[in-house]
């Protein structure tokens, strides 16, 4: 029997309706998208970029990325069941998620420190993760919060009901801006992150890489080996037998750092360069068509 002065209003909170919809969003579209994704081979590329180094045997390279993808696809799924759980005020969605959030931010600071180059690219995009995950956490473990999900069972000493505090009006603007943000942060990183990897795992971005590592301008500049930096911009467009990419890629080497500025066509079902422009700093060198009026140092 419950004390008299106890509510058993269990009314759903904005901030659960708002991180409710971003894990359901992002569960539902992220089982949907990456399957396409991964049979694509941008999940199989982004895997060869952070365990290639480590892992040389080729068996071991697909069986680790077929386990991730494996996850990860799973990751998404209980997402879309975890956001389910919010939205209904379970108390197992809300206790999952704080498992997973921990579990997340762990495997997280492992895998970046261990793994992800260069170093400043780990921290940033760790930081940023981080920050987002840790706060849905304290927000689930507000009296409030606890309360909605009926995990809130506080008495006086007297064996009173004690009523769960109330965020003032500065913490529910904060929680609102922060759950905004939250829902670009966590649904645009892991899309932005798939595109740039389906990018890489074109045809064309690895002509232009293999271009540009045989060319005598870039490796003078640069030194040996050329590698290709994390982020690539610009786009590609692609069929059976035509298509076309205008990409930006950036490049380091022992020597410096540079960027690739690439026009590349389908033809026939083949990729060729119309244009390839190599920037280190200094004026802009043609690669394709080449430029004879600037002699590599």
């Amino acid at each position: 029997m419950l004390p008299c002065n106890m509510t058993t209003d269990r009314k759903r909170p904005a901030g659960v309706t708002l991180i409710a919809l971003l894990v359901l969003w992002t569960g539902c579209i992220g089982a949907l998208v990456f399957p396409i994704i991964g049979l694509s081979g941008g999940t199989a590329f982004l895997w060869e970029q952070i365990f290639g180094r480590r892992i040389q045997s080729v068996a071991w390279m697909r069986v680790i990325s077929f386990a991730l993808d494996g996850l990860w696809f799973l990751l998404y799924v209980a997402s879309a069941i975890f956001g389910f759980g919010l939205w209904k005020l379970k108390n197992w969605a809300r206790q999952a998620m704080l498992a997973s959030i921990v579990v997340g931010i762990s495997a997280g600071i492992l895998v970046s420190i261990v793994f992800v180059r260069p170093v400043f690219l780990a921290i940033s995009a760790l930081g940023g993760i981080v920050v987002e995950l840790a706060w849905i956490a304290w927000y689930l473990k507000r009296p409030r919060v606890r309360h909605a999900f009926g995990a809130w069972k506080r008495y006086s000493a007297a064996g009173e009901w004690i009523e769960p505090p109330e965020l003032t009006k500065r913490g529910k603007q904060g929680v609102g801006i922060l759950a905004v943000a939250s829902l670009g942060l966590l649904f645009v990183v892991p899309l932005f992150v798939g595109v740039n990897a389906m990018m890489k795992s074109s045809d064309a971005y690895k002509l232009t890489i293999s271009t540009a590592q045989a060319s005598p301008c870039i490796v003078s500049s640069l030194g040996s080996p050329v590698e290709p930096g994390w982020i690539v911009t610009g786009g590609i467009q692609e069929s059976d037998n035509g298509g076309s990419a205008n990409l930006s890629i950036p490049v380091s080497g022992p020597k410096g750092k540079g960027s690739l500025d690439v026009r590349a066509k389908k033809l026939g079902g083949s990729w060729r360069i119309d244009s390839l422009v190599f920037t280190d700093g200094a004026s802009p060198l043609s690669i394709i068509p080449s430029d004879s009026t600037r002699v590599c140092k």
